[in-house]
């Protein structure tokens, strides 16, 4: 079999895992501790396929309406994604991903390898209840940020990770791993749960969120909503390979596009 068509299967078979099998595991109150050890996605979830839409050096959070400004970013999802793209103007548009109902953008620093971009294979969008709690579907115009693009030593693996595998694979490493040729390379991403049920946006663009502890959400911050775990397959690089925002700047960006009708139903249908 070719590296090439070696690859397909494997992309084809997680995406098929990841719609075809959702969890049946409760979500206990130490669900994060149990999953960030040993188990993934963690809870019941529903599942999107994802194609890679476009680059740009655009980043509508952190620059909004500053074409240009930002180091270079692959998107998935949402098709038309710009510096002066906002919540409202992403409903209903085209979308990579599988669902027409989500019309959200997802994005991540672009990986190079030297002056060459290194493009993902597939992205895979999971919505996990990780909550003792009920959650609420994530509300509209919601806009947040995982991971610290300016970091400069290792982040926490349980919020970005590499691994080399399948979906879910683990050991984790802080920084890209040289991943042999029938390994695909992933890149992990969960995004924060826990909403101060007020603003979808803060000036950090990430205070206005915060990630539950043993399945609970501080009183700060105390609507429970499905955790993003977003995963991006890549064919295997050298261990030279590095993200736009730096060796340990993983990190990724998401704005709400869903139509919230259709969004409310998903997460329903994970509460139990």
């Amino acid at each position: 079999m070719s590296l090439r068509r070696l690859f397909s299967v494997i992309v084809l078979a997680a995406i098929g895992a990841a719609l075809l099998a959702p969890s049946d595991r409760s979500a206990a109150p130490n669900l994060v501790q149990w999953v960030l050890a040993s188990g993934f996605p963690g809870g019941p979830y529903f599942a999107l396929g994802c194609g890679f839409s476009h680059r740009n050096n655009d980043d509508p959070i952190v620059f909004p309406r500053q074409p240009g400004r930002s180091h270079n970013h692959t998107y998935i999802g949402n098709r038309s994604v710009d510096a002066s793209s906002t919540a409202a103007s992403l409903l209903g548009g085209a979308t990579t991903c599988e669902s027409d109902s989500d019309s959200s953008t997802y994005w991540v620093p672009t990986l190079y390898l030297g002056s060459e971009p290194i493009l993902p294979l597939v992205g895979i969008v999971y919505y996990v209840r990780r909550t003792s709690a009920p959650a609420a579907p994530l509300p509209a115009g919601l806009k947040m940020v995982a991971g610290n693009a300016d970091a400069r030593r290792a982040q926490a693996k349980g919020i970005v990770a590499w691994s080399c595998g399948g979906v879910g694979s683990t050991p984790r490493y802080s920084v890209v791993p040289a991943c042999s040729e029938d390994q695909l390379l992933q890149l992990q991403v969960h995004f924060p749960n826990c909403w101060n049920g007020k603003a979808v946006d803060s000036s950090d663009h990430k205070r206005h969120m915060a990630y539950a502890s043993r399945g609970r959400c501080p009183a700060s911050h105390p609507v429970a909503l499905s955790t993003i775990a977003l995963i991006l397959l890549y064919s295997p690089v050298s261990a030279r390979a590095q993200l736009a925002s730096g060796r340990f700047g993983a990190h990724a960006d998401f704005i709400n596009g869903w139509d919230q009708e259709e969004l409310s139903k998903l997460v329903a249908g994970r509460n139990y």
